[in-house]
């Protein structure tokens, strides 16, 4: 769909506020800005920073998804990658499994509901009443196509496993990008927390129990960091690699 096509499809579906939310997204969303945006964060890092095992802000690696067990959803998933920070935002965190998003996919997948039977479904219906849009959706039959969606997406990875370079329209219908991954920040000691992205792909991942799945890593803990510089320089080792440490551990 064009852009002026796809401008008009949310016109039509929410309105002169639908389309001015769907400006912003696309804006805040768009892989140019974000690209831009973290090379130039990589730029300064290695220029005045003490870094020495800067990461490919945009690889993907592969990590068990039962390894995310804890989500801080106030790390901007697209225009904070790449960063190294310090602080106590990876203590900041909810148990994932208790999101009300996992908790429907576990009652769609699991316990055989009906969408329109889970919790978020309500949720979602009573933002739309309220604000005129939830998460992309303008209307009840927008939340109706993206829950249709998504259950081809569960097809999808129950039948042909997760791939990451599969084209996948966002539930968020306002965008569509290809930074459009699981995205997960790494805290001071290693764990794996998320951050945004891919609610549902993760939430599909641990029902299907897969063994691993890609995700984009958005956040460092400062800590974190300078421990991937220790092995990279050879004053740590490690035996059993952690996700993101392989890279450094290979060289």
């Amino acid at each position: 769909m064009t852009l002026l096509g796809r401008a008009r499809s949310v016109l039509s579906s929410g309105g002169v506020r639908g389309l001015v939310s769907s400006g912003l997204a696309f804006l805040h969303h768009h892989p140019l800005v974000v690209r831009a945006l973290a090379r130039g964060r990589l730029a300064y890092y290695r220029t005045i920073g003490p870094y020495d095992a800067l990461a490919d802000p945009f690889a993907l690696i592969s990590v068990d998804p039962n390894e995310i067990t804890m989500a801080n959803r106030s790390i901007d998933k697209y225009l904070s990658t790449g960063a190294v920070r310090g602080g106590e935002w990876d203590r900041r965190t909810n148990p994932y499994d208790e999101s009300i998003k996992h908790r429907s996919v576990e009652q769609r997948y699991v316990d055989g509901k009906e969408w329109t039977e889970t919790d978020v479904y309500e949720k979602l219906c009573r933002r739309i009443d309220e604000e005129g849009e939830a998460d992309g959706c303008f209307s009840r039959t927008d939340l109706e196509r993206r829950y249709e969606r998504i259950d081809r997406l569960y097809e999808s990875i129950r039948d042909d496993g997760y791939d990451p370079t599969k084209r996948y329209e966002g539930t968020d219908s306002r965008i569509a990008s290809s930074l459009d991954q699981v995205c997960v920040s790494v805290g001071r000691d290693g764990e794996l927390v998320f951050c945004g992205g891919g609610n549902h792909r993760l939430s599909i991942a641990k029902v299907l129990e897969l063994d691993s799945i890609p995700v984009r890593v958005v956040v460092r803990h400062d800590r974190w960091q300078r421990r991937r510089d220790r092995i990279a320089r050879g004053e740590e080792t490690e035996t059993s690699p952690h996700p993101d440490l392989r890279d450094v551990c290979s060289r």
